[in-house]
């Protein structure tokens, strides 16, 4: 393998896990690809921008690459907002528009043993969960939970409308509930369920708020 050949390889493992940056992705792209000269000058060039070691992108060694964590865990974000309040019209078809990847030991924390393609994310739009649940946060899905499988904060479609709730099975019906105490509670009996489906039950969530400190 040539210096350069070796360049393009541990470029691209150092972006295995990484997103392309916007500005730069087609050099880049072009730069992995053998289709753009890759010579000193860019090499030390692109080792600064994107903090690279000195000399990483020569080094022959399989040392560094070896640090480099490879994120095989993928989560798919879906191009819909659900409802934490009066509820959206939402297609059942959901368009994937990007994903986020973590290492599987990451991934194991977060969210134990359960496959990729089980869990989704996607993003609250409303604030009749707020105390658990805030405007713009991201909530993870486990969609194989289709169904109700214990008290606990579920995404659902509601004639068409979908909501994040929490559920809790009462004696006689099912119990939606809002943790923000300035929304209503309403019930799910045996002759409205059929208006009920569940998509997943949220596994946790993520805070999207900036926080200014300074």
């Amino acid at each position: 393998m040539n210096t350069t050949e070796n360049r393009r390889e541990r470029l691209k493992a150092w972006f295995a896990d990484k997103t392309l940056p916007a500005n730069e992705k087609s050099y880049l792209s072009q730069l992995m690809t053998g289709k753009a000269s890759f010579g000193e000058r860019a090499a030390r060039r692109l080792e600064t921008t994107y903090g690279m070691p000195a000399g990483f992108l020569d080094d022959v060694s399989d040392a560094r690459l070896a640090q480099q964590e490879v994120a095989n865990y993928r989560i798919e974000v879906l191009d819909v907002q659900a409802s934490a309040g009066p509820g959206v019209i939402n297609s059942e078809v959901v368009q994937t528009i990007r994903s986020i990847e973590y290492t599987d030991e990451h991934a194991l924390q977060m969210f134990g043993g359960k496959q990729a393609s089980q869990v989704k994310m996607i993003t609250v739009d409303g604030d009749s969960m707020a105390g658990t649940i805030e405007l713009g946060d991201a909530i993870f899905v486990d969609v194989s939970k289709d169904y109700f499988s214990g008290d606990g904060i579920y995404v659902f479609l509601y004639k068409n409308h979908l909501h994040v709730k929490r559920l809790q099975m009462l004696p006689d019906h099912l119990l939606v509930h809002s943790d923000n105490a300035q929304y209503s509670d309403w019930v799910i009996t045996e002759e409205n369920e059929h208006k009920l489906k569940v998509i997943g039950r949220v596994l946790l969530s993520q805070s999207q708020a900036f926080k200014r400190h300074g």
